[in-house]
């Protein structure tokens, strides 16, 4: 059996989170936003299983960290893996299309 993950998100990705529905409830809908905000932390409750199948995060170089991304519609959800302790760090949540520079301004 597969081991289970603690999934904890950081204060970062969780204003990211805030800053997207706002962002669609002025945009599109309360209906939208909702989904979206729904459909983001399924996606991240996911995490407790089998992180490592995710794909690692291209364009930030980190000796030290090892940053893997999980896409869900256009949103990315960004996070380590500590495998001793089985935790998983979601660090933040952007927009695909995001500017690298300004992620690593983010992680880095």
């Amino acid at each position: 059996m597969a081991q289970t993950y603690q999934v904890v998100v950081t204060s970062q990705a969780e204003k990211s989170l805030g800053v997207i529905v706002s962002y669609l409830m002025e945009t599109a809908s309360y209906e939208v936003a909702e989904r979206v905000r729904a459909g983001i932390i399924e996606e991240i409750r996911g995490l407790s299983a089998m992180p490592q199948r995710h794909g690692l995060l291209q364009g930030v170089d980190d000796l030290l960290i090892t940053y893997r991304r999980v896409l869900k519609w256009s949103y990315r959800i960004i996070f380590t893996v500590e495998e001793e302790t089985f935790l998983v760090l979601v660090v933040d949540i952007d927009h695909g299309k995001r500017n690298p520079e300004e992620l690593k301004n983010v992680l880095l």
